[in-house]
């Protein structure tokens, strides 16, 4: 199932080094996969992996200021290890269907981890800042963070200025000419209530942190997403596609987050219909029970609004790979690209919606041409 083209039965994918070098219809290959699916790595489009050292994912409160709260307790904590829990949000990434993930470092790099992990990468370094001092300082963190930057090829760098609730106005306009952005938007009710009156649960906490003067930060969400034509747009919950005008940058809904805080079911069709790229993520596991994308897949296809199963699969493919910027290699099984599939038993049935479902747990993925996991294979060569 290249994406990029439709379904072959019985193909044959060639491989050298770590690129795919054809795609045929039929004919002998070395490795039989038998009875599956061979779809292109996922693409986790969204993580948060310094904050994986959650075993339950924190109660949604009586607000979302109130979780923002718990999760800021959770960061200050004694004994919080925030770049141990990069570690083990790798490791977990790494047991499932995704090859390809964008990740925010706030309060841990996670670049060293995942130049050795089995994982392509853009990693988008956090700025924040409601006052002066604060911002300014997260700015110079940003800058001493991109003159370190990985030497390898498979990790970018980026920037994400936090929130139009949390980031001085002038972050954002800094933020402006990197062509690797994603931006939180949009995400609750509070936080345009905040915004564009000031006021609600997150003007209470802000005043509770301490936070008195507000007035660098954005006033409407409109003057946010519209300096940001190529950014990355997470969550978007309480925008609509008229409030980008003409462009449409890649939006990504994090399912698993959505459903965890009981919010009204997202629009993926409205956003679809009207020309925007949707992308899929997992958030963090303060928020999500888990990081398996494909285990939040299934629940678009049910319900109003539902997508179909191809469409699904291709958000979670080369929909995530365009937003990050990295659809040259990933996203799609093509010659030139990069080997990283996935397969799915599905017995003898060619039935796409098996196929979505079985996406929480491949038998077997191939990461650069070499297997990542590869049980039941018969001749994993």
């Amino acid at each position: 199932m290249p994406v990029e083209g439709v379904p072959l039965s019985g193909a044959v994918v060639e491989l050298e080094g770590e690129r795919v070098t054809g795609l045929r219809s039929s004919g002998p290959a070395s490795v039989d996969l038998g009875d599956v699916a061979v779809v292109p790595g996922l693409v986790n489009a969204h993580t948060h992996l310094d904050l994986s050292d959650f075993a339950l994912p924190l109660a949604p409160g009586k607000s979302f200021a109130d979780w923002i709260a718990a999760v800021i307790r959770h960061r200050t904590q004694a004994g919080s290890n925030p770049a141990r829990a990069v570690v083990d949000g790798i490791k977990e990434i790494e047991s499932t269907a995704a090859t390809l993930l964008g990740d925010i470092s706030s309060a841990a790099d996670s670049r060293t981890a995942l130049e050795t992990s089995s994982l392509d990468a853009v990693v988008y370094r956090e700025v924040i800042g409601v006052t002066k001092e604060r911002a300014e300082a997260s700015w110079r963190g940003f800058e001493s963070w991109v003159k370190n930057a990985a030497l390898s090829r498979r990790i970018v760098s980026g920037i994400s200025p936090h929130a139009p609730y949390s980031t001085q106005t002038w972050l954002f306009e800094k933020a402006e000419s990197n062509p690797a952005c994603q931006i939180h938007i949009a995400e609750t009710r509070e936080e345009i209530d905040f915004i564009e009156k000031r006021e609600g649960p997150i003007a209470d906490l802000l005043q509770k942190l301490g936070f008195t003067d507000t007035s660098s930060l954005a006033n409407s969400p409109n003057a946010i997403v519209q300096r940001f034509p190529n950014a990355i747009m997470v969550h978007v919950n309480h925008l609509v596609p008229l409030h980008f005008n003409s462009y449409r940058p890649a939006i990504v809904h994090c399912p698993a987050t959505h459903a965890h805080f009981g919010r009204n079911r997202f629009p993926a069709k409205q956003w679809l219909d009207a020309g925007f790229r949707l992308a899929l993520g997992t958030d963090s596991r303060a928020s999500s029970a888990n990081l398996n994308l494909g285990e939040h897949l299934e629940n678009l296809m049910c319900g109003p609004d539902s997508l179909d199963p191809a469409t699904v699969l291709r958000c979670a493919t080369l929909n995530g790979a365009r937003a990050l910027g990295l659809h040259a290699d990933h996203g799609s099984i093509r010659p030139g690209k990069l080997a990283n599939l996935a397969v799915v038993p599905i017995g003898t049935r060619e039935d796409l919606e098996a196929v979505i479902s079985g996406l929480a747990h491949p038998a077997s993925v191939l990461w650069r041409g070499k297997w990542r996991k590869s049980e039941g294979l018969a001749n994993p060569a």
